[in-house]
């Protein structure tokens, strides 16, 4: 394994070759982190979740975030151990349509045409170069959107552990918006009309428990544009909905359509909402912080106004220190702190608490500055030598981590 050595606020890491089948086994790295903020914080989730275990309806929590949600690794994990405490509620909300050719889901399974991406995937929009850029993103910051009939997609839910008994797909209201056809289990086609004046539609159907596959495909006659789909069962249980994009910005959240996003909240009906931003403001050094402080003030009140009665956690920036590799030896790397995490940190600590939100602070969960190389130098490995991103592993024992700070303080119903 790696030599580390802490000299002055940097680290110098002497790379070794890597290690042969007999390791060592080593303690899962990280640390038990609490949610800071007000008294009763999450009482509105754990009420929810309550309710649930009498088996009287869903708790669903919405996550938005970047690249650290947008896998649905970490949220997969939680929503597996969520699930099996409280129930299956389903897998919850997903586009239908793959806005880039790496988005994946828990579960899901996508079997769209395997022909080059450009001739035949769906547009999309969001806020990146080169898209539609007009705020009409829905609820995860994205939406998708075709007219030619040769574009289509499938997705099905996965044989083990992903039944569902309900689906839904959620529409853009357009003038001139077109016919869709969707196909549910290769059966008769359902043509779905999207012509509106506006807003958004619905289109729900009851289905038996088990796997379910669903394809669309538009009629050809005009824009089709969708803002998501859910997959669900009618059960009570816990539903988490993953909405990361990478490399995205909370800030970003105010150039989404708040009429549409808000309303689009209020049809989840969340009983917690999670902002997982930061890692990618703590690297733009060019801003000043005060700006970042006003924009993230309003992020969070276009949140709380958009569901008041739901508990709300602002999941703090990951450890990410900055890397030199140009030591004149490529056996090291030195890393030394990122001075803007910690005003990232310090400002989402304070703008939660006066909106009444909670924060969780990654940083030290993962165990403090420079944690991101321990976990990458860590066998088996739980980080990216990237030294922002975790492994799959990493991500489960992350989720670990956060699930049982969601649950502290909470009492079932039978004690």
């Amino acid at each position: 394994m790696s030599t580390l050595a802490l000299i002055t606020g940097m680290i110098v890491v002497s790379v070794a070759p890597p290690v042969g089948s007999a390791q060592e086994v080593i303690e899962a790295p990280g640390v038990e982190t609490p949610i800071l903020g007000p008294p009763n914080l999450l009482s509105s989730f754990h009420d929810s979740l309550r309710r649930t275990e009498k088996g009287k309806g869903k708790t669903r929590i919405l996550v938005f975030g970047a690249s650290h949600t947008a896998a649905d690794l970490l949220t997969g994990k939680m929503r597996k151990l969520l699930q099996t405490r409280f129930g299956d509620g389903g897998h919850g909300f997903l586009m239908p349509a793959r806005p880039w050719r790496s988005y994946r889901r828990e579960g899901i399974v996508w079997e769209g045409p395997k022909t080059r991406w450009a001739r035949w995937h769906w547009d999309y929009a969001r806020l990146k170069p080169r898209c539609h850029d007009d705020g009409l993103y829905g609820l995860a910051g994205m939406s998708v959107m075709a007219s030619n009939k040769r574009r289509w997609d499938r997705f099905r839910t996965r044989e083990r552990g992903s039944k569902a008994s309900y689906f839904e797909l959620i529409y853009a209201k357009q003038q001139k918006g077109g016919d869709l056809y969707l196909r549910i289990d290769g059966g008769i086609r359902r043509r779905i009309k999207t012509r509106g004046n506006g807003g958004f539609g619905v289109w729900k159907s009851q289905l038996k428990l088990g796997s379910h596959s669903f394809e669309i495909r538009p009629k050809g006659n005009g824009n089709v544009r969708l803002y998501g789909a859910v997959v669900e069962r009618r059960k009570s249980g816990v539903v988490v909905d993953t909405l990361g994009i990478n490399g995205a910005r909370a800030m970003q959240m105010l150039r989404w359509n708040e009429t549409l996003w808000s309303k689009l909240v209020a049809h989840r009906d969340p009983a917690l909402i999670i902002l997982a931003y930061g890692t990618n403001e703590a690297g733009d050094t060019s801003e000043d912080i005060s700006i970042y402080q006003s924009q993230l003030k309003k992020v969070l009140a276009r949140v709380r106004k958009a569901a008041p009665n739901a508990s709300c956690v602002l999941v703090g920036p990951s450890d990410r220190p900055l890397v030199n590799k140009d030591t004149g030896d490529r056996s090291l790397i030195s890393f030394s702190k990122r001075p803007r995490t910690a005003l990232i940190i310090e400002t989402q600590k304070r703008l939660s608490a006066e909106a009444g939100c909670g924060f969780w602070d990654m940083v030290t969960a993962t165990g403090g500055p420079f944690s991101i190389v321990s976990w990458a130098d860590h066998e088996p490995r739980y980080a990216w030598t990237d030294y922002v991103h975790l492994t799959s592993r990493g991500y489960r024992r992350l989720a670990g981590i956060f699930t049982t700070a969601l649950l502290q303080g909470y009492t079932s119903t039978e004690e």
